[in-house]
């Protein structure tokens, strides 16, 4: 079974509401993540098992989200609305990065 099957059987059991909130746990979880990361690497703690671990617990976050934003993307039918908004944000900060 494909991803996107996936994605939309799990969308369509919990429906809108319940995926919508379990993202906002999920994005708290990945800030968290982040923070840890950021905080071994500034007091210099960090060993090459911490930053593995860091590093795992990082994507763990990352793939959470990105589930569930897909969730997110198909319940709302949103997926060309949001292609088409990477691209135009993807072109105007790469405008930026040529003006500097």
């Amino acid at each position: 079974m494909e991803i996107a099957e996936k994605i939309k059987i799990i969308a369509e059991h919990y429906g809108y509401e319940a995926q919508s909130r379990q993202c906002i746990e999920e994005m708290a979880e990945l800030m968290q993540a982040i923070n840890k990361l950021w905080r071994s690497i500034g007091h210099g703690q960090l060993t090459e098992k911490s930053f593995k671990e860091c590093l795992e617990n990082l994507t763990e976050e990352m793939a959470d989200v990105q589930i569930m934003l897909w969730q997110i993307e198909y319940l709302l039918s949103a997926e060309n609305m949001i292609e088409e908004m990477i691209e135009k944000k993807l072109n105007r900060q790469l405008k930026r990065i040529e003006e500097e």
